[in-house]
């Protein structure tokens, strides 16, 4: 038997076990992270190629700080190929290289994107 149990039987006092502090929220600090638009970019098609497969977000931004990835709404969709892999990707000659050989202004297509996205699903962040 516990000794609040014989207390209660003993005296009649019913002791309430005592709450732990509230630990407070983390305030989480960086980028923004939104995991279902990301998803969303990946099931749209190479914004470089067109193609369809092995399609994945790609940031684009500059926005994120000192070795931190930029915020997940400035992602665009470009298959692997185009985004890491081949010798003309993204990763392998650069953003200003990449933009003129493929015809893209990833601000303009970071705009539209948000947009559309918000169209259907709506914002989640204000």
């Amino acid at each position: 038997m516990s000794s609040s149990f014989l207390r209660y039987l003993v005296f009649g006092i019913v002791e309430h076990p005592r709450k732990a502090p509230r630990r407070q929220a983390r305030v989480y600090r960086g980028p923004l992270r939104d995991w279902q638009f990301r998803a969303w970019v990946r099931s749209l098609p190479c914004a470089a190629c067109q193609c369809t497969r092995f399609v994945e977000a790609a940031h684009t931004g500059s926005d994120g700080g000192m070795k931190q990835k930029s915020t997940d709404r400035s992602c665009i969709p470009l298959c692997a190929v185009c985004h890491r892999v081949g010798p003309r990707s993204l990763h392998q000659i650069g953003r200003t290289e990449f933009e003129s050989v493929n015809g893209l202004t990833f601000e303009a297509l970071v705009i539209r994107l948000n947009a559309d996205y918000d169209a259907r699903f709506g914002s989640a962040q204000a």
